[in-house]
């Protein structure tokens, strides 16, 4: 992992979905400490966002490929009434409903469903219905998805590390 030398940026991708409440605790602690200890940056990539209200400084958000949202957690205008898990819900569900809103339109002007090309990915046609190849490190336009298992340099971990 890059945290046996030193860095200035970590980028960290899902590397607690496998682990129990008192691991991922005690790990997420640990990263905190050392970037303080460091004067470091961690970018961590997660859906999974229970017990992270007082880990991040930041959040992105990317929607539809594009960035919506960088800034300090406290400016986070919902983060003032919601936790960070039903805010990250909150946005996931209007997104939802924006690509509904969407497709209805192009059903009624008598366009498919969906766009035959996501551009910045290698996605065609209906995401839910294509298998994305493993490409970009598991990418793909609107999302983050985890490096897919398997796939070179990281075989047999959907977990991966990037130092910098």
């Amino acid at each position: 992992m890059g945290l046996l030398r030193p860095f200035k940026v970590l980028l960290l991708d899902e590397i607690t979905v496998d682990l129990d409440v008192l691991a991922r605790a005690d790990l997420l602690s640990f990263l905190k400490h050392e970037c303080k200890d460091r004067e470091a940056t961690i970018i961590y990539a997660t859906h999974i966002f229970d017990g992270l209200d007082n880990w991040p400084s930041h959040i992105a958000y990317v929607a539809r490929g594009k960035l919506q949202l960088a800034l300090p957690l406290e400016e986070v205008e919902e983060m003032k009434e919601l936790s960070l898990m039903r805010t990250v819900e909150k946005w996931l569900r209007k997104e939802k409903e924006e690509e509904k809103r969407i497709r209805k339109a192009r059903r009624a002007q008598g366009l498919p469903e969906f766009e035959e090309y996501v551009e910045g990915s290698r996605v065609v046609g209906d995401p839910a219905r294509v298998v994305a190849q493993p490409l970009n490190n598991g990418w793909a336009g609107g999302r983050l998805h985890s490096t897919l298992a398997g796939t070179e340099p990281f075989d047999f971990s959907s977990n991966s590390v990037l130092r910098l």
